[in-house]
């Protein structure tokens, strides 16, 4: 297992101490012990953002040093998507985009719900022994989408501009949704060809595996 690869897995490890954290935290909050919920909420926060920002280092590393392996390429979907729903159960559980409620249900669902349709279309890429390759688009979804998520975590420590990270928080996951509708319609239509039944088409968006 590459540096990459273990950086990965760190990842992965680290989401179940982070829902720890934030249970603690919200049970602090719940009984009223502010002092030390905000702190558990700067703690969670900061952990999350590290864990995040983990996926463009094993990345990089990978492209820089020529470590791209196939489980890096399993794993690496994976931990980047049970990161970003795990943001996202936090906000909603916590409330921490409270001005936009609804909305910010509505572009959880648009996300989750992405996350499976391009789950499946990889898995029907897998079948015939494609890899789907990430595009410009679906990183940039990713990177918002984190960049909200991280925002909104620290809501509750925001003090007096709260509200004004509340808001930020909230429009920067309006546009991670659009995002995430457009690269989802995307990855769609450029893997187009996955969907016929003729084994040796390919997408122009597909790798071959070797």
């Amino acid at each position: 297992m590459n540096l990459p690869t273990k950086i990965t897995v760190t990842r992965i490890v680290m989401l179940p101490v982070l829902i720890v954290l934030f249970c603690l935290e919200m049970h602090f909050y719940g009984i009223g012990n502010k002092q030390v919920g905000d702190i558990l909420c700067f703690v969670t926060s900061l952990l999350y953002i590290a864990t995040a920002l983990t996926d463009f280092l094993d990345g990089y590393l990978a492209r820089k040093y020529n470590q791209v392996t196939t489980l890096g390429k399993f794993l690496d979907p994976i931990a980047d998507k049970v990161c970003v729903l795990t943001g996202l159960a936090f906000i909603m559980e916590g409330n921490f985009i409270w001005g936009m409620k609804y909305v910010a249900m509505i572009c959880t669902i648009v996300i989750i719900a992405r996350e499976l349709i391009i789950g499946l279309l990889r898995q029907i890429a897998a079948s015939k022994k494609f890899i789907l390759a990430a595009d410009i688009w679906g990183k940039a979804k990713t990177v918002i989408t984190l960049a909200a998520i991280g925002t909104a975590l620290f809501v509750p420590i925001g003090g007096s501009f709260g509200e004004s990270t509340m808001w930020a928080a909230g429009i920067m996951l309006i546009m991670a949704t659009v995002l995430t509708v457009y690269s989802g319609i995307n990855y769609i239509v450029k893997n187009r060809a996955l969907f016929s039944d003729n084994k040796e088409s390919a997408s122009d968006g597909a790798e071959k595996k070797d």
